[in-house]
């Protein structure tokens, strides 16, 4: 297959445009590049133990990293220089405490009796999915291991980025929501080096499977299920009908597994909650982004202690995430609830918010993109414009008054777990917003798969992921870590008081800004506390030609 280059692109211009858009247009490139066009680029670099472009053969694996010894670690690992013990990790900003990533090292030697074992990662954070991919496509960087957003598994994945993961390395993927495991006994139980491995003292060690009312088998609280989780799965006919490898593996969802579940969340809005009522901008949505002033008629003054009216400037108060998918996944919910407003579709209609009465994420209809788009331009002159990383501080600071963002970012910005008490608040708008999931996947590039993947059983230890959870607030798709979070008081519960002198007591698991619908207590009234997931949706990889549009769009309105 062939991809035309847009006009007036440049060679390294299409690359970049067609980095997010698969293997189609990796293909097309590797044709510019590559005399022999696409098989060049399969071939290149192919590592002893693939059989295809990103398909692994584990069994082809020891014949590079040799027996196993008594503690059952490859002898690789166990000879040569120091670098077979260090893994090159990418990473998001701000997604996990240092020491976490140090205890690592304490890990492998406790497990394993592995010492040297380190993770290099501070060089390699990113703040979009696109700057990881056009790294790993366009640069050539190579990683171990990485976190992209479930639709750039996707992508990664057509594009021959990744390889598919041993599930038998991974035995605290059970740990993972989902459907009850019918065995845990070796799931691992470590959370810092001995003594101090363990939850708390009246908690005691792993408790079995947490067996919450639907949480392990309602579709939305299950990270493990193929048919649910498209993206992490060869196995998965919707989203790889013809994958590679098919020749030499029946892919299933013991040994089709692409990605393992690391954090999750919604996006968003984060609002000044001392300038917006709650019910105006809940009212509002998305539509606040249009507004060029707006009207407290409650506002009381931080200094006087007045209370009245006040109007606030919103020009340059406004800010979106610089991410084209999310910036236009907030543009397609407006612009497709104001459709089905116009019309006239019935209450209930309008509360589905998928399906026929609603504009999905993942929309490839040029009309409806156009329509996005002009909703973005009618009002950019307004706003700051994009940004990422200050999502939150911005709004802490009060350079802004009301961004898109993603939960976990404003709530480690409001530390909910301290006595600051900033008046910024986050909600997901009425119109629908995104629900994301980021991953850890190993790189096609990685020749260190055993330790890779002891990294990432590592990382999904229960205690390890309460430990992360609990100090970044995003949601943990671990069942355990959350179970953790929920009865450790001692150590996961905050109790303080306000400024005035009464108590205030707040635990991450009852929180519905980072679980939503997970909440512990939320939703029991589906009327007066309405379902939140329900209103978001999984952005997925839209293909090449779609890509483009949303990149060509994307420009227009950014620049």
């Amino acid at each position: 297959m062939t991809v035309d280059k847009p006009r007036g692109l440049s060679r390294r211009s299409f690359v970049k445009y067609a980095a997010v858009g698969g293997l189609a247009a990796l293909g097309g490139y590797s044709a510019l590049v590559y005399p022999s066009g696409l098989k060049k680029f399969i071939e290149y670099g192919q590592k002893p133990w693939e059989v295809a472009l990103g398909v692994v053969d584990y069994r082809l694996v020891k014949d590079r990293e040799g027996a196993l010894d008594v503690r059952g670690v490859p002898e690789f690992y166990r000879t040569g220089p120091d670098d077979r013990r260090r893994l090159n990790v990418a990473q998001w900003y701000d997604y996990w405490p240092g020491a976490v990533i140090n205890n690592f090292t304490a890990y492998m030697q406790e497990m394993f009796g592995l010492g040297g074992c380190e993770v290099v990662w501070t060089s390699n954070i990113y703040t979009s999915n696109e700057e990881l991919f056009t790294w790993v496509s366009q640069t050539g960087r190579k990683f171990d291991v990485m976190v992209p957003t479930n639709y750039t598994v996707e992508t990664m994945e057509k594009a021959g980025l990744i390889v598919n993961l041993n599930r038998e390395w991974l035995p605290n993927y059970k740990c993972i929501f989902g459907p009850t495991p019918s065995d845990t006994s070796d799931i691992t139980n470590w959370r810092g080096p001995a003594p101090a491995r363990k939850y708390d003292s009246n908690y005691g060690a792993v408790p079995s499977y947490p067996d919450y009312a639907g949480y392990n088998n309602e579709k939305r609280f299950d990270f493990r299920t193929p048919d649910l989780n498209e993206y992490q799965y060869r196995s998965s006919p919707l989203t790889y009908p013809t994958p590679r490898g098919t020749e030499f593996f029946t892919w299933d969802d013991q040994n089709g597994l692409l990605a393992v579940p690391y954090q999750w969340g919604t996006t968003g809005i984060g609002y000044r909650s001392d300038i917006f009522r709650p019910a105006d901008i809940e009212q509002l949505g998305w539509d606040v982004l249009e507004l060029p002033s707006y009207t407290n008629p409650d506002y009381r003054d931080p200094i006087t202690g007045q209370v009245g009216p006040r109007t606030f400037d919103l020009t340059k108060k406004k800010m979106m995430l610089d991410d084209m998918r999310e910036v236009f996944t907030a543009a397609l919910k407006d612009v497709g609830w104001k459709k089905q407003i116009e019309g006239n579709m019935t209450p209930t209609a309008q509360v589905r918010m998928q399906g026929e009465f609603q504009w999905s994420s993942n929309e490839k209809d040029d009309d409806k993109l156009l329509d996005a788009q002009a909703w973005l331009l009618s009002w950019r002159d307004t706003s700051w414009g994009f940004n990422t990383p200050q999502q939150g501080p911005w709004l802490v600071s009060q350079e802004r008054y009301v961004n898109q963002a993603w939960s976990g970012d404003i709530m480690y910005a409001v530390r909910p777990n301290s006595s600051q008490f900033v008046p910024v608040d986050y909600f997901v708008p009425k119109q629908g917003g995104a629900r994301w999931i980021d991953n850890l996947v190993v790189h096609r590039e990685c020749e260190k798969l055993w330790l890779s993947h002891q990294f990432i059983n590592y990382i999904q230890d229960p205690g390890v992921q309460a430990d992360i959870s609990a100090w970044n607030l995003y949601a943990s798709p671990n069942a355990w870590s959350f179970d953790i979070m929920n009865k450790d008081r001692q150590t996961f519960d905050f109790a303080g008081q306000y400024k005035d002198g009464s108590p205030y007591r707040w635990n991450p698991t009852e929180d519905k800004r980072i679980y939503a619908d997970f909440a512990v207590g939320y939703g029991d009234d589906p009327v007066a506390e309405p379902p939140i997931l329900n209103r978001c949706e999984y952005q997925k990889d839209v293909g090449v030609s779609s890509t483009l549009r949303y990149f060509r769009y994307w420009r227009d309105v950014k620049f």
